[in-house]
């Protein structure tokens, strides 16, 4: 999914160079092979029915939309949001789940996870899509897949936590930075301005280091951060949230 979003972004970048669509279609073909009959893809080895590579399925197929790509990324597009509007979405709660039985049915117990940055990441993503296909009921449930997310708000240390429970309860009450970001994306894309106020502000003091383009990765309960390396993947996070903030805002940031 994200060599997918490379190319997506290479052909952006040189829309006149053929050859990042012949990749992307070769490698969307090789998908084939983790087809599911009962629609989307399954994992390779343990945990094989989960909505997080979907997530990231969607975002690339709407990212060669934007890039021109054809048909072909519309109907994969198409495809991984009604699984998610059909199935990954708890219609009582309006949360998405993470792990799923051959069915697509959501585990119950320990893996009853609802991870509060998927919520609004898929609500970013959900949003985008509905708003392009003129559909309603994926545009409310954006928003109630964000608020699902809000659930995990920690007013306190003005930041959202890493887990819910399947009830919504609080299951890991740590915050790292990416579902900040992904807050504030969420946040954003919707106008709900007074969230998008307090993801920056939380978001800002994970950033607020002595050296300049690093930023802090783990909040403890006690609202101390833990001592380690800043780690890369955080990136990715961290510049979407930035891009969807400069589209919003009109200005640099």
């Amino acid at each position: 999914a994200f060599v997918l979003l490379a190319l997506a972004g290479l052909q952006r970048a040189e829309p006149g160079d053929v050859a990042w669509g012949a990749a992307a279609a070769a490698l969307a073909e090789r998908l084939s092979a983790f087809r599911h009959p009962a629609g989307g893809f399954r994992e390779a080895g343990g945990d094989a029915f989960q909505a997080n590579a979907h997530m990231h399925l969607l975002e690339a197929a709407l990212a060669w939309e934007d890039a021109g790509g054809g048909a072909s990324w519309t109907s994969l597009a198409d495809e991984v949001a009604d699984l998610a509007l059909g199935r990954f979405i708890d219609p009582a709660t309006g949360a998405l789940r993470e792990f799923f039985d051959a069915d697509w049915r959501p585990l119950a117990g320990e893996a009853g996870l609802i991870e509060p940055g998927h919520q609004f990441e898929w609500a970013w993503l959900l949003e985008r899509w509905g708003a392009a296909r003129g559909d309603a009921a994926a545009r409310a449930a954006a928003r109630r897949l964000f608020a699902a997310g809000r659930r995990a708000f920690d007013p306190a240390r003005g930041v959202v936590v890493n887990a819910l429970w399947d009830d919504l309860s609080i299951r890991d009450p740590a915050a790292r930075l990416w579902p900040q970001t992904e807050h504030l994306k969420a946040a954003l894309i919707l106008r709900e301005t007074a969230a998008a106020l307090e993801a920056a502000n939380g978001l800002a003091v994970f950033l607020d280091v002595p050296a300049r383009g690093v930023w802090r990765e783990r909040m403890r309960p006690d609202g101390g951060f833990l001592k380690e390396p800043a780690p890369a993947t955080s990136l990715y996070h961290l510049y979407l949230a930035i891009r969807e903030l400069s589209r919003v805002a009109g200005d640099p940031c």
